[in-house]
């Protein structure tokens, strides 16, 4: 394949941060930013329970979020090899890692870099299955995107398993195409912040030097922050593979064993990011100066999580080491659920559940970052997919 000489492709990634919503949005979509240790745990989970297809829902939620989001990037002028260019370049700015199309007339993709296999030897040492499902997925949804053509993508070899290079390869015989699952639009308006307890932290000033930050994929296509890699994922796709899991458990009666692992991966996300944000020397620069009493290192981790993209969540009352209730005004979940469901019956904001557990945990917990997982319960007694104002959390030691 004939390669263009390389494009200066930089505003066309370029990131907005809506502070009124506090929504990082890249290509006009809404990312958020996730490490290595939560994406890897979320796909071991939803791939690694036998009573469902798991690896389809990842695969397939990948191919229709980005077969679309691809068209973001690209311009009218654009040949066929500039927008392989721009979808390697895609891949590698969103800190997912880096791909190869040189070879891709004949059939052949390869990666020699991962995202998802650093979260996989990271958290899972002993496996060496092949785990860049989301890879295969992208991969399907931006040659689709690209050229009109469905097809399979199927990962041959695996840094994972041992390989020196991720290898995929295009198997053009698929005759189904791909669906896109419809979304209402929302005319929703958080509630004003105004109520919520005060700190030392200077909130705005934390996330508009996150703002500021280079959270995009390096000379590999990764994202080495906070002692850990990071990645900026479209919100649809969280939403998407997390309602669809949810699913189908409920269809195997296994419900609330699917919510409590979701909240599982929450809670391990928090504790391993956050344990990562208050070692960093991006804590002590920016963070740590703020921060005159105990409490305000909640408060800071807040004000981080929110310029990561989660949502607009704060502190409504915190007693240390014991309980911490929080409020989110306009969390990607629930917002995502009524986009692609409408109202729901009960809470669907299992990872910031999860996380809010993790947050105390790490804070307050003793020992190993595995004992202290599971030291607090989490619940969430309010949800915005259940038609109220805002979605509520309420974490207590066990």
């Amino acid at each position: 394949m004939n390669t263009p000489a390389e494009k200066d492709l930089t505003n066309r990634f370029n990131l907005e941060f809506d502070p009124h919503t506090y929504r990082r949005i890249i290509g006009k979509k809404d990312v958020v930013i996730h490490c290595h240790h939560y994406n890897a745990r979320l796909q071991n989970i939803i791939e690694g329970t036998k009573q469902i297809n798991g690896k389809l829902i990842i695969l397939s939620a990948a191919e229709e979020i980005f077969s679309d989001y691809i068209h973001s990037f690209i311009e009218p002028e654009d040949i066929l090899a500039d927008k392989w260019q721009i979808a390697a370049k895609l891949y590698a700015h969103l800190g997912y890692g880096h791909l190869d199309f040189s070879k891709l007339d004949q059939g052949i993709v390869t990666s020699s870099s991962s995202h998802f296999v650093e979260g996989w030897k990271a958290g899972f040492i002993e496996s060496t299955c092949p785990v860049c499902t989301f890879t295969q997925g992208y991969l399907q949804g931006v040659i689709h995107g690209i050229t009109g053509q469905s097809v399979y993508v199927r990962e041959k070899a695996c840094m994972n398993m041992g390989a020196d290079v991720c290898q995929f390869i295009v198997d053009k015989s698929r005759t189904n195409s791909i669906t896109y699952p419809p979304k209402r639009t929302l005319n929703f308006q958080p509630k004003p912040t105004s109520q919520f307890a005060e700190s030392n932290i200077d909130e705005e000033k934390i996330i508009n030097a996150l703002v500021e930050m280079p959270f995009y994929g390096n000379n590999q296509g990764l994202i080495p922050a906070f002692n850990v890699y990071l990645a900026n994922t479209p919100a649809d796709f969280y939403n998407l593979i997390c309602i669809r899991f949810m699913e189908s458990m409920k269809k195997q009666g296994l419900f609330n064993t699917a919510k409590n692992l979701l909240l599982f991966a929450g809670e391990v996300c928090a504790v391993n990011t956050i344990r990562g944000i208050i070692i960093s020397a991006e804590w002590y620069d920016l963070i740590a100066p703020m921060v005159q009493e105990e409490s305000d290192n909640l408060y800071g981790l807040i004000a981080v999580t929110n310029g990561l993209g989660w949502g607009n969540w704060h502190v409504i009352n915190y007693e240390s080491g014991e309980t911490l209730q929080m409020e989110a005004l306009n969390g990607y979940e629930a917002l995502g659920y009524l986009e692609y469901k409408g109202a729901a019956t009960e809470p669907q904001c299992f990872t910031l559940t999860g996380v809010a557990a993790g947050i105390m945990a790490l804070l307050h917990g003793e020992g190993t970052v595995e004992e202290r997982v599971g030291t607090y319960a989490s619940e969430e007694s309010h949800c915005i997919c259940c038609q109220q104002s805002s979605c509520k959390f309420q974490v207590e030691l066990l």
